[in-house]
């Protein structure tokens, strides 16, 4: 396979004498395989191109509007780190033991047991 020139080519060896033997069939779909692999070649680059030319463009906006309007700039920033301040210290409050700390409203939290026994009267 020649990827500097997009070309796929098979190996000699394959190359077949007697046409509509097993071999034959086998190297039509060789060919037919990269064949699809140069189309899907293609495919991928056009979309890579595009992507990245978006990206360029959008990242080229945003510069542009936060050289124009710094003081929007940083508030849109700061909103945004406050923002995942408060969601990246709820998701580590949930995950985080609970320091060896009964729940109280564990059934099995001794506290909770206490509190609702009946006691009995004198």
């Amino acid at each position: 396979m020649d990827v500097k020139h997009k070309k796929h080519e098979t190996p000699k060896e394959q190359m077949v004498d007697e046409p509509g033997s097993d071999s034959d069939t086998a190297q039509s779909t060789l060919e037919h395989g990269a064949e699809v692999l140069g189309q899907a070649e293609e495919a991928v680059s056009d979309a890579y191109d595009k992507t990245a030319q978006a990206v360029s463009e959008t990242y080229e906006k945003a510069k542009s509007y936060s050289s124009k309007n710094p003081g929007k700039t940083m508030l849109i920033t700061l909103g945004i780190g406050v923002g995942l301040g408060f969601l990246l210290g709820a998701s580590a409050r949930r995950s985080a033991p609970s320091a060896g700390l009964p729940d109280p409203w564990s059934t099995r939290s001794p506290t909770l047991l206490w509190r609702f026994s009946i006691k009995p009267s004198l």
